[in-house]
């Protein structure tokens, strides 16, 4: 029996009437994400709600989207039921435009709704930009800001299939009557530059996406503020080169540096973290301390004889409760998942995903992060040990100094399995590149090694692992990371064990070490402009390392 409650969508356009745009499509996707996670959701146009409606629906809970068309006697009848916001313009504002008002600030006397806004449990906005208009016309201290949108699968399966897809070159412009959207202001902007340029837009939402795909680049530079702007991000997920001014507010959102395949699966992670947000407003969970502090992330493949020890390892750990452990079973033939479900039983904390067919490791490791609902994340392999309170003593680390971006400790080399973390591990061989401080003057000789722990939000700037990556998955992203001005940092103290028999995730294929120092070469010559000075002087180590590695064969 579904005993989930009951969920009212009120707003003014969906799918099957006229006007199409990106609010409604965010409506028809938040309907399915809400429906898939077993809630019966009704969508009510807002002029055809009336108040014995209401009353009859008292108990639901409601999500209001677009409400203009609401009668005031509604929306009062309203505020006496449970709902939040979900806001997709400036509807507080009688003009709806905040650019007519100097700093995007409006008299008292143009604001409408107040209360309404006030009273929700939460008023959902798109971006940093559209949340501090609202805070500044409102004033009110329930507005949070989920920083996206929401796309099906099907989309961004479709969005990934036309962004390897040819590009003429050619430069998208929206035609749109809305004079805010400023069409004629970017064909000016194109005809000044000599771009050759065709007006975009399909009533069928695939072939608009499929004509905006198809060119090289998309200007759009409106006169009002946009909130988000799903078609620019819809433009960078395809690859578009985008030409667009501050009054869009995925511009200023982190994750905006991200393009291609990674803004793709960064959205696709998005869906559950806002659908998780959302849905813990309905339940009313709505404090801090639902959300797991850290998210340990594992991924295994024939790890049967590693399993138990590792599982009693992490939920012995000092902070595991306040955490959340993330397992993904890349199809292990083994008796992996009985082993898992004795645990799951009283951990409830443990999320366990077992794929249909085997995988690769990093893109398993993705998965694993997507899934993630904490701000911070660590690795934990199942052949590894942590040390006894490890977790917490990395994670007070990252929240004492906000600056850093990941912060990670030594690890002592093992040679035998399963072992328990003892006294004496502090004199054992360190994991060689755990020796220094990862840094730039350090680049080869230092890697954060296996056991870091860093703030979810790296990947908003970056992207995630390479898959193309075998080996130097993690160095790449490394790498990646102190590239575009991320901060490390190294605390003197042996946080684990490190298992050096082999890896907790096998590919089915015998490694080859040559292969790996090459992949790892390749990555130094292309971030050869970070060692400096140190450039020759690791070059040389690198060719001798090699050279031996050819001798073996």
């Amino acid at each position: 029996m579904n005993d989930k409650r009951k969920i009212v969508l009120i707003s003014d356009f969906f799918l099957k009437d006229v006007i199409v745009g990106g609010g409604e499509l965010n409506d028809k996707e938040l309907v399915g994400l809400l429906s898939q996670r077993g809630y019966k959701v009704e969508h009510r146009q807002s002029h055809k709600i009336t108040e014995d409606f209401i009353e009859s629906n008292k108990d639901s809970f409601y999500i209001i989207s677009n409400f203009r068309n609401l009668h005031f006697n509604c929306i009062s009848k309203l505020m006496d039921c449970e709902y939040v916001i979900y806001e997709h313009d400036h509807k507080y504002l009688k003009s709806r435009n905040p650019a007519l008002y100097r700093d995007f600030k409006a008299p008292g006397s143009d604001i409408i709704w107040h209360s309404f806004y006030r009273d929700a449990k939460k008023v959902f906005c798109q971006s940093e930009f559209h949340k501090s208009i609202l805070e500044r016309n409102l004033s009110i201290d329930n507005i949070v800001n989920i920083s996206g949108n929401l796309w099906s699968q099907e989309s961004l399966d479709l969005i990934r299939d036309i962004s390897k897809r040819h590009k003429k070159q050619k430069t998208a412009v929206l035609r749109s009557a809305a004079p805010h959207k400023n069409t004629d202001g970017a064909v000016k902007y194109c005809e000044e530059r000599g771009m050759d340029y065709e007006l975009v837009l399909n009533p069928d939402y695939s072939g608009f996406l499929k004509d905006l795909g198809s060119c090289e680049r998309f200007v759009f530079i409106p006169t009002s503020p946009e909130t988000l702007s799903r078609v620019v991000v819809e433009a960078r997920m395809m690859g578009l080169k985008v030409a667009a001014n501050n009054l869009v507010g995925a511009v200023g959102e982190p994750w905006f540096k991200l393009k291609g395949e990674d803004l793709i699966q960064y959205m696709e992670s998005k869906r559950e973290e806002i659908g998780d947000l959302i849905q813990s407003v309905i339940e009313g969970q709505i404090t801090k301390s639902n959300k797991p502090l850290v998210s340990i992330i594992s991924t295994f493949y024939e790890a049967e004889e590693f399993l138990e020890d590792y599982l009693e390892n992490i939920t012995s750990q000092a902070l595991f409760e306040q955490c959340e452990l993330i397992l993904i079973d890349a199809c292990s033939p083994g008796k992996e998942r009985e082993i898992v479900g004795r645990y799951t039983t009283t951990h409830k904390n443990i999320r366990y995903y077992r794929l249909e067919q085997k995988e690769k490791i990093t893109p398993c490791l993705n998965s694993a992060i997507k899934r993630a609902k904490a701000d911070f994340v660590t690795f934990a392999f199942v052949d590894d040990v942590k040390r006894e309170g490890c977790i917490e003593a990395l994670y007070n680390e990252l929240i004492q100094e906000p600056t850093i971006d990941l912060v990670y400790g030594d690890v002592a080399l093992v040679s035998e399995k399963n072992l328990k973390f003892q006294r004496h591990h502090n004199e054992a061989d360190l994991f060689d590149h755990s020796r220094y401080e990862f840094s730039k003057e350090n680049m080869v000789k230092c890697l954060p090694g296996p056991m870091p722990l860093w703030r979810k939000s790296l990947h908003e700037k970056i992207g995630f692992f390479d898959p193309k990556q075998n080996y130097a998955d993690d160095w790449e992203m490394w790498l990646r990371a102190v590239n575009t001005g991320s901060r490390f940092k190294k605390v003197n103290e042996i946080v684990g064990l490190y298992y050096t028999g082999g890896r907790s995730y096998q590919e089915g294929e015998e490694e080859s070490n040559l292969e790996q120092r090459t992949e790892e070469a390749t990555l130094f010559f292309k971030y050869k402009h970070l060692f400096g000075y140190n450039f020759y002087k690791f070059q040389n180590y690198f060719n001798q390392y090699l050279m031996r590695e050819v001798n073996s064969e």
